[in-house]
């Protein structure tokens, strides 16, 4: 894909492996914000275009030099989604619930916003898993029963076109709570920068808490950018 400044965030990570990691690093939103283009984030973040797109097309060169997730067919991207974005997802929280929970506990008399922190986690998580849930048992669902139609477009229901919609219409809903509750965190940590005192689990944390915002921000930013426009095709 040719990289100009027309092309809007959510296109440039959708057809780029690699450029959402370039993205996090100047703090660009590619998941609800991925409907802005190059030229007003750059203008946005004070950043010179061909810097940006020169960092997007060598990362992605390193990775595959011309893959792009819209090229996969919609029974490629649901196993995706559940065997590496919800596995990486639950995983994280078993490392990160605890360890976040501790430091709260140990740090939260002289440092009060890791008790903050560790809150507004406990709500990510509980959004996160209700996401994953609707994506599950009633999005998935509801492409499969389309998926199984011999001739889709000419036997395809109402209820199905509707139970469809209904269940991307309940994702997208629980999605913005789990980027408003990380951009908090963000700003109470700094931009999760430790404190100079802090000890070795509080850094981890910060580092931790770094990279599963990354993480879930890129899963959110899949849904919404790939499933979502993939699926909406089928019934078309």
């Amino acid at each position: 894909m040719a990289i100009v400044k027309e092309n809007t965030v959510a296109e440039v990570v959708s057809k780029n492996l690699g450029s959402d990691h370039i993205f996090s690093k100047y703090k660009i939103d590619f998941c609800c914000g991925g409907g802005m283009t190059l030229e007003a984030v750059c203008k946005e973040k004070d950043i010179a275009f061909e810097v940006l797109k020169h960092e997007i097309e060598s990362v992605n060169d390193k990775i595959n030099g011309t893959g792009s997730l819209t090229d996969h067919d919609l029974g490629s991207l649901m196993q995706m989604a559940q065997n590496e974005y919800h596995q990486t997802i639950n995983n994280s929280f078993e490392l990160i619930m605890p360890l976040a929970s501790k430091v709260a506990d140990v740090h939260g008399d002289s440092h009060i916003e890791v008790v903050a922190i560790n809150e507004h986690l406990q709500k990510i998580r509980a959004y996160t898993n209700r996401t994953i849930a609707s994506t599950l048992d009633s999005f998935f669902p509801a492409i499969d029963d389309i998926l199984r139609l011999d001739h889709p477009r000419a036997e395809i229901t109402m209820k199905q076109i509707k139970t469809l919609k209904r269940a991307i219409e309940t994702l997208s809903s629980e999605k913005r709570p789990i980027v408003d509750l990380f951009n908090k965190i963000s700003d109470l940590s700094s931009n999760y920068t430790a404190p100079e005192d802090a000890c070795n689990s509080y850094r981890f944390l910060y580092q931790s808490l770094q990279q599963f915002h990354n993480e879930v921000h890129k899963y959110l930013h899949f849904e919404k950018h790939i499933l979502k426009p993939k699926a909406l095709k089928i019934i078309a």
